[in-house]
């Protein structure tokens, strides 16, 4: 389902070549589980941002279902993301205005559902899904309230509903 072979990426800084990571080489079959552990600033963020499709590497390959990300032009990266990836973000990357079921049908309604009615794309009920999502990471009733109202862990359990609105065959959680 994901695999990465001698992922590199080498940013520069200073004018001189950093390399995050070296050569990485991995595999994660459908059901399957991978944690990346190390001290802060070891390239675990860059690491899933490649693997996810957020950034480039340098070389090697990143490849989800059998298709090499790297192939893949930024739209149609970001439509893979949108269709098999579901993100739970370091900083959770709430936008401040929306209230916590807007910012869970946010990826919903970038997908094409628009919610029921004639005007709907499909079965998926934007509003109700949020909803669903929010009561099960034990947010009933604070559907809307913005980030702001919210304490830190219950933003993040936010953007942990938000990571899996579209039913993501991945999730990653940084």
């Amino acid at each position: 389902m994901l695999t990465a072979q001698k992922l590199t990426k080498v940013y520069q800084s200073g004018g001189r070549p950093l390399t995050v990571l070296k050569e990485v080489t991995l595999e994660v079959e459908p059901g399957g589980f991978l944690a990346v552990i190390g001290p802060s600033g070891c390239g675990k963020t860059t690491l899933l941002g490649l693997l996810a499709g957020l950034d480039v590497p340098t070389s090697g390959t990143v490849a989800i279902d059998g298709q090499d990300l790297g192939r893949l032009g930024e739209d149609a990266r970001a439509r893979l993301r949108r269709e098999k990836i579901g993100f739970v973000f370091q900083t959770f990357q709430l936008i401040p205005t929306l209230t916590a079921a807007e910012n869970v049908q946010v990826p919903l309604e970038l997908k094409g559902h628009r919610g029921t009615g004639a005007q709907a794309h499909s079965d998926e009920d934007p509003a109700g899904r949020a909803k669903e999502l929010l009561a099960r990471v034990g947010l009933d009733g604070r559907e809307h309230h913005y980030p702001a109202q919210l304490s830190g862990g219950e933003q993040q359990r936010v953007a942990i509903a938000r990571a899996f609105a579209n039913r993501p065959r991945i999730l990653f959680a940084d």
